[in-house]
């Protein structure tokens, strides 16, 4: 087994997590009303619902007629667009389900837009967003086609939601518990990070299984959750937990993992159903038992808290895989604005 330091070393220098720090630089501080502001908005922080429509959640969140109207968008890597192509379409959407899903919301409607040098390379990536927009029971509304051999492949899938009780980062408080739930009935896509856990699965199966999400929101039972992306579970983890600057302990050895998977590789992975939650310590019990009857393993991984250092534990080793003390991630931390308001907005019961 490789030495857990080594481990942690490796991950925190993946091309995935370097994308990711790689946002840190676009983000820039208003020292006169101590906002944290991301250039890629323009909102105005004046309250938690404003905080809501920033950078740092799987979607942003407008309050809306007693409810939430839940925005988010993905933009697929050239290079998988290119070598994957209907796998790039169905995967656009399917994350951008993930993340309404993430924010206790139901997806609405899925628009597009691509561009290609070839229209059956194109038709492919249509092909690839109706099919999963057809198994997650979410319409496809319209887009953008652009094909020209002098454009290079690309694709971004927009997407709308819904969320009567919403769960956000910005809900992470120290003492919650750190819940994983994963689909652990799948295979990797050939060379690539990318976890299958939707092939020959019915479409009712996959719906239910999402519809998981705003069920236990709508029930109370979760604070905070976060669709685990191509920065992997422990990036992942840091999107979860770097909007309040929070700390945690995690016991990689909780993670339910496949047995023929090494950890280097499983802590990497993209899956198509993955997410880290966190919920109070009498909660968690019913969370794992809704999650088991669809067929997810849910375990109980840690515990948050204030140090804004996230150690892992494994075995007997120990180690600091991120510290927001000293290095931001992707720079979307708001915990300072969230000082400033009233303590019964922090954390809506």
């Amino acid at each position: 087994m490789m030495d857990l330091n080594q481990l942690l070393e490796i991950l925190r220098h993946t091309s995935a997590m370097q994308s990711k720090q790689a946002i840190a630089p676009s983000i820039s501080a208003n020292t006169d009303s101590a906002n944290t502001v991301s250039t890629n908005t323009t909102c105005h922080i004046d309250s938690l619902d404003s905080l809501y429509a920033y950078p740092g959640d799987d979607a942003a969140a407008l309050p809306l007629n007693g409810q939430y109207v839940l925005h988010a968008c993905e933009g697929m890597l050239p290079d998988f667009v290119v070598n994957h192509p209907y796998f790039a379409g169905w995967s656009a959407v399917m994350a951008n389900i993930s993340d309404i899903a993430a924010m206790g919301g139901r997806a609405l409607s899925v628009v597009n837009s691509l561009w290609h040098t070839s229209s059956e390379q194109g038709q492919l990536l249509m092909q690839g967003m109706q099919d999963a927009c057809r198994a997650y029971g979410v319409p496809l509304v319209g887009g953008h086609t652009n094909l020209s051999e002098v454009y290079q492949p690309a694709l971004s899938v927009a997407i709308q939601g819904t969320a009567q009780k919403l769960l956000s980062v910005l809900h992470v408080r120290p003492q919650q518990k750190i819940l994983i739930a994963l689909n652990l009935q799948g295979q990797f896509h050939p060379d690539t990070t990318y976890w299958k856990c939707f092939e020959h699965v019915p479409d009712c199966v996959l719906q239910s299984q999402i519809a998981l999400l705003p069920q236990l929101a709508e029930a109370n039972l979760l604070h905070a959750a976060r669709d685990i992306s191509n920065a992997g579970i422990l990036g992942s983890l840091l999107m979860l937990l770097e909007a309040t600057a929070s700390g945690a302990d995690i016991n990689l050895d909780a993670i339910p993992k496949p047995d023929d998977v090494d950890w280097s590789e499983w802590l990497q992975i993209f899956p198509s159903f993955g997410f880290l939650l966190t919920a109070n310590a009498d909660q968690c019990e019913e969370i794992i038992r809704l999650f088991h009857s669809q067929s997810i393993a849910c375990t109980v991984i840690g515990e948050t808290n204030a140090s804004g250092v996230v150690t892992i534990q494994q075995q007997q080793q120990r180690g600091i895989f991120w510290n927001f003390n000293h290095h931001v991630f992707t720079g979307f931390c708001y915990a300072d604005v969230l000082k400033v308001q009233q303590e019964p907005m922090l954390c809506p019961v």
